[in-house]
């Protein structure tokens, strides 16, 4: 019998998100070995949303120490900075397309790599448009750049994460984080928004329970 598998949703340039990672591994530490776990990027900006940041400074100064304030996450100088400058292309595609390739090196370390990732855009002001901040984290986790890259400029990988978007969008999600639970091929909504642990834990008990 296949175990129950807890899919996490989320987006390289989803801010709630990059808070939500303390939440969600500690979901994984507390479960791990009674189910699977999975990490999937949904797509929030893509399409016509894709834009300058410039677009979104006033929205993102403004809800930025929300966010702050009630996941304990900081968001860096260097990207405020970014948004000062207002000229940063927002576009989920790219981030996405590096976090396939890097589960493609290491699927075992997948929710370290998502967060290192927005930890490289959030905390760093790095453009993650531009190949090079992906450097980093291939040194972090023992991944050849050369390799990071081959794969990157593959359309496979392009493929790959437009049906990951496709599959979210098709399982109901609407906003990141989203964690979701799999069984007998059947996918259910745990919660989705930000939630702290213990919302999250009780939400997942009930399922759990009605399952």
């Amino acid at each position: 019998m296949n175990k129950q598998k807890i899919i996490y949703a989320f987006d390289p340039l989803c801010g709630w998100c990059f808070g939500f990672n303390v939440v969600i591994k500690q979901l994984k530490e507390e479960y791990e070995g009674q189910l699977d776990f999975e990490v999937k990027s949904g797509g929030l900006v893509i399409g016509n949303r894709i834009c300058k940041i410039s677009e979104k400074a006033k929205y993102l100064k403004k809800s930025l120490p929300s966010v702050e304030r009630i996941t304990g996450i900081n968001f860096g100088e260097k990207f405020h900075q970014l948004l000062d400058e207002g000229e940063y292309i927002s576009n989920s595609i790219p981030p996405s397309i590096a976090f396939n390739v890097f589960k493609s090196f290491r699927p075992d370390l997948a929710f370290d790599i998502a967060h290192a990732i927005q930890k490289t855009h959030y905390s760093d002001g790095m453009d993650l448009n531009n190949i090079r901040p992906y450097f980093k984290v291939c040194e972090q986790f023992g991944v050849n750049k050369f390799g990071f890259m081959e794969r990157y400029e593959d359309p496979m990988y392009e493929r790959y994460t437009q049906e990951d978007f496709d599959l979210v969008k098709g399982w109901g999600a609407k906003n990141y984080p989203a964690v979701l639970l799999e069984h007998d091929k059947e996918v259910e909504m745990v919660s989705e928004g930000y939630v702290g642990y213990e919302a999250l834990k009780e939400d997942f008990e009930d399922i759990l329970k009605e399952g």
